[in-house]
């Protein structure tokens, strides 16, 4: 009889003691279908091996964050990324040029196989921002990109693209949607590039 009261007292003051979490919503990159009309024919004969993006370490992780105006940073404390941006884009950019068939072939930066051609991908501003009231918020994405001969490590071409999308509403779901279109409306700026100068 004394266990079994033991046992009640211990499970009532476990159970008082247990803090109970939020959950926290992942969230992913989902692009839709990129135009992929291109009649350049300068680069079917060329392998393409897309490099893993640089960014900075923020982009390197799970956490999702946003800028307040003027400068402060913040995460959201129930939504992460399911898998990082930087790995994401990166991931996106090869499919799109695979899509895209405007190479012979496109290999990530995993591939062992060697390429006469190497494209450098530099994220430089992939985040959602808010006004200082919090009563506005717009994303913005803005990616490098480096078109470079593998053989004599000479830039053939160089070009920087930037995209900002409003946020339809303001939290971290609105700022994926938005940041998913921003993030297409690059990926076409750069196919047409490449496409351009393969021709």
């Amino acid at each position: 009889m004394i266990k079994i009261f033991f046992t009640i007292i211990i499970t009532i003051f476990l159970v008082g003691c247990s803090t109970t979490k939020p959950a926290i919503t992942e969230y992913q990159l989902s692009l839709k279908e990129l135009n992929n009309r291109y009649e350049s024919n300068g680069c079917k004969d060329k392998s393409l091996k897309v490099s893993q993006a640089f960014s900075s370490s923020s982009l390197m992780s799970l956490e999702m964050s946003y800028v307040q105006a003027p400068h402060n940073i913040y995460s959201y404390s129930q939504a992460q990324w399911n898998n990082s941006p930087n790995q994401e884009i990166t991931s996106q950019v090869v499919k799109a040029l695979r899509d895209s068939k405007m190479f012979a072939n496109t290999q990530s930066s995993k591939s062992r196989s060697k390429s006469d051609l190497v494209l450098e991908v530099n994220i430089e501003d992939f985040m959602q921002y808010y006004s200082k009231e919090l009563d506005k918020s717009y994303v913005k994405v803005t990616i490098s990109f480096a078109l470079i001969d593998f053989n004599t490590n000479k830039v053939l071409a160089d070009e920087t693209f930037t995209s900002t999308q409003d946020v339809s509403t303001l939290n971290a779901s609105g700022g994926v949607v938005a940041l998913n279109q921003a993030l297409m409306n690059v990926l076409n700026q750069s196919l047409e590039f490449l496409d351009g100068v393969c021709k």
